[in-house]
């Protein structure tokens, strides 16, 4: 007998679909979770790279900033060690200096005026004040300075000289220091000072000159004001001058600044002066005189 073939029913196939949709949902589930639990492990991941890349950084940072450290401690550690070498050198040339100026054939320290320096009340039409020697100094004092000038002392008795070596210690201790400065004439003639002088002056700006005067000629520059590191402010300058014929050599502070030849004067004396730029009041002292004829 033949038959046709059976329907499904109903009810079956809903049964079917309904497999069919647990099976996508539970494949979604599983998805889900699978891409959750990536997500976590590569969140994880990141934060671990982070954290390892934030910790590389800080221990860089660390050993920069420590190398900087103590590249700067090194830096400055050499430039104190420098600073006090230069020092000890420093002060080892000054010494070894003031060991040779004192055995020198005159060596004047001015504790007393055994060399008849000028030393008075002063009071003049250039200006009022006064000399002294005070305190182991040649103290120079300008109360009042009624006009510009040049005021020298002359060593002992204008002792004529022809070659020689002469120094000595100065500093300005008041008024301006383009204003109140100080040197030696040296070769002042035998017949006084307008007959001629060569000189060297500082002023505590770190400028000096040197010149020859007569009073035909006037002042004439071997070297107008130049500026030199050489000159300290505020503190004691050393000037030296070495005559050799018509030749000359200026030192200051164990510098050489100058040099000049110049035959007008063949011998003459040496003396300390004060030069004023301005009338305003001022004070000078000098120590440690030395002179040696050669």
């Amino acid at each position: 007998m033949e038959q046709p073939t059976p329907e499904l029913s109903t009810p079956n196939q809903v049964q079917r679909d309904v497999i069919i949709l647990i099976v996508i949902l539970a494949l979604i589930c599983c998805c889900g979770i699978a891409l959750a639990v990536g997500g976590f492990m590569v969140y994880e991941r990141y934060n671990e790279t982070q954290a390892i890349s934030a910790t590389a950084t800080s221990q860089y940072m660390a050993t920069k900033i420590k190398q900087d450290t103590d590249a700067q401690a090194t830096v400055q550690a050499q430039a104190t060690a420098t600073a006090f070498a230069l020092k000890l050198q420093a002060t080892a040339t000054a010494q070894a200096k003031t060991n040779l100026l004192a055995g020198y054939t005159h060596y004047d320290t001015f504790d007393d005026n055994a060399n008849e320096w000028r030393a008075s009340e002063e009071s003049n039409e250039y200006w009022v004040g006064k000399t002294a020697i005070e305190s182991g100094r040649y103290l120079w004092q300008v109360d009042e300075a009624l006009d510009t000038f040049i005021a020298w002392a002359d060593f002992g008795g204008e002792q004529v000289l022809t070659d020689f070596d002469v120094a000595v210690l100065a500093q300005r201790t008041a008024g301006q220091p383009e204003d109140v400065c100080y040197g030696l004439f040296f070769r002042k003639s035998p017949d006084g000072f307008e007959a001629g002088t060569y000189s060297v002056s500082v002023c505590e700006n770190g400028y000096f000159s040197t010149l020859y005067y007569d009073e035909n000629v006037g002042w004439e520059n071997f070297q107008d004001w130049t500026l030199s590191d050489a000159i300290y402010l505020d503190q004691p300058n050393l000037i030296e001058i070495s005559a050799r014929g018509s030749d000359f050599v200026i030192s200051i502070n164990n510098q050489q600044v100058a040099e000049f030849s110049d035959d007008r004067l063949k011998e003459g004396s040496v003396a300390l002066f004060i030069d004023f730029y301005e009338k305003a009041p001022g004070t000078i002292w000098f120590d440690n005189f030395a002179l040696q004829p050669r």
